[in-house]
C-alpha cells in the first residue's frame, strides 16, 4: 500500500473534515466551567499628601469559576483592585484585599473566588521637596570659524523636586535630556524634558522641561602688543626682558574685543627677588575663563637686577 498515495488522496476533504472537528471541539470547550487564576492590577491612591507610596505590589492573582470562554475574555480586559488611602497611620500598613474590592466587567459570566496573597503591606515615607540647579547636557560642535559661547544658558536653571524625603535628599542637581548638535553656526534654543539621575523612584520635578540657549559667535583671532611691569615688594631697581609682548587673544568674536580693551598692560609678580636672575613663564601671568584664551608670545620674560646706581 502506498502510504503517501493514502495520506494526500483526496486532502481537501480530509482538511476540512479537521477544521470542522476542531470548531466543534472549541464550541463544547468554551462552554465548560471550570476555576482559572487571574492576572490583577493593584492601583494604589494616597490621598495623604504628607506621605508618598515607596513600595507596594503592583498585581496579584484572583481565581475566577467561570466558562472558558469568559475566563479568556479576562486575559484581555485585566481584573483591577484599586486601593485608596485617606490618612497614612505610620511608614507601614497592611491592608486587606477581599472580594468585594476586585473590579471586572460584570456582563461576564464569572464570579471571583479567592485572592492571591489575601493582604498587602505597603510603605510609605515623608513627603519631601528642595530646588536644585538645571544643567544642560548638549554636545554642540560649532561649524568651522564658529565657537559655542559658555556657559550654555538654561531657563529655569532651578527647579523643585518632590517626593520621599530619602530620595529628594540624595539630588543634589538634574540635567536636561542630552542631545548632541553638529556644525552649528547659529543661535539655537530647545525646550528639553529634565530627567533625573538613574535610580531615583517616586520623585516628580516641577517644571518638568527647561529651555536651553546655545549661542554662537563667529571665532577671532587677534594680536596686541602690551607692555610687561613688574609688581611686588622689592621689585624697584629690576629689569624684566622683553619689556613688551605679543598676547595673541582667541576666542567668541565679542569676548575677543573686549579683552582687547582691558589688556593694556601684563603684570609679573616674582615669587622671590633674592633668587634672580630668573625666567617668569607669562602663562600664569593671566587667568581666562570661559570662552577666551590669551596666549602670549613670547611665553616668557627673564628677571634681573638692573645696573648698580
Amino acid at each position: 500500500m502506498d502510504l503517501r498515495a493514502a495520506v494526500f488522496s483526496n486532502w481537501g476533504y480530509k482538511l476540512a473534515a479537521f477544521v470542522i472537528v476542531s470548531l466543534l471541539w472549541l464550541s463544547l470547550s468554551a462552554d465548560e466551567r471550570q476555576s482559572q487564576p487571574v492576572r490583577t492590577l493593584v492601583t494604589v491612591e494616597v490621598l495623604d499628601s504628607a506621605w508618598v507610596l515607596v513600595n507596594a505590589p503592583t498585581e496579584v492573582s484572583t481565581t475566577f469559576q467561570g466558562r472558558n470562554r469568559d475566563l479568556a475574555a479576562l486575559l484581555v480586559n485585566v481584573p483591577e483592585i484599586p486601593i485608596v488611602i485617606d490618612s497614612v497611620p505610620d511608614t507601614g500598613m497592611q491592608v486587606e484585599l477581599d472580594l468585594s474590592r476586585v473590579r471586572y466587567d460584570r456582563e461576564l459570566d464569572v464570579r471571583p473566588t479567592s485572592v492571591v496573597p489575601r493582604s498587602l503591606d505597603l510603605q510609605f515615607e515623608r513627603r519631601a521637596e528642595r530646588r536644585v540647579p538645571v544643567v544642560a547636557e548638549i554636545d554642540a560642535i560649532p561649524a568651522t570659524g564658529y565657537t559655542v559661547l559658555r556657559p550654555i544658558l538654561v531657563s529655569p536653571d532651578t527647579v523643585t523636586v518632590r517626593g520621599p524625603a530619602s530620595e529628594v535628599e540624595s539630588i543634589t542637581r538634574v540635567a536636561t535630556r542630552r542631545i548632541q548638535l553638529e556644525e552649528v553656526s547659529n543661535t539655537i534654543m530647545r525646550d528639553l524634558p529634565i530627567e533625573l539621575p538613574t535610580g531615583v523612584r517616586s520623585v516628580s520635578v516641577d517644571p518638568s522641561s527647561a529651555l536651553v540657549t546655545v549661542e554662537v559667535d563667529s571665532l577671532l583671532i587677534m594680536t596686541r602688543r602690551v607692555p610687561v611691569r613688574l609688581i611686588g615688594a622689592g621689585t624697584e631697581g629690576l629689569i624684566v626682558t622683553p619689556d613688551s609682548v605679543d598676547a595673541v587673544i582667541r576666542g567668541a568674536a565679542r569676548a575677543v574685543r573686549r579683552r582687547l580693551e582691558a589688556l593694556d598692560v601684563v603684570e609679573v609678580r616674582p615669587e622671590s627677588v633674592e633668587d634672580l636672575p630668573t625666567r617668569i613663564p607669562l602663562g600664569t601671568a593671566i587667568a581666562d575663563s570661559g570662552f577666551v584664551s590669551v596666549r602670549f608670545m613670547p611665553a616668557e620674560v627673564f628677571v634681573q637686577p638692573g645696573p648698580a646706581s
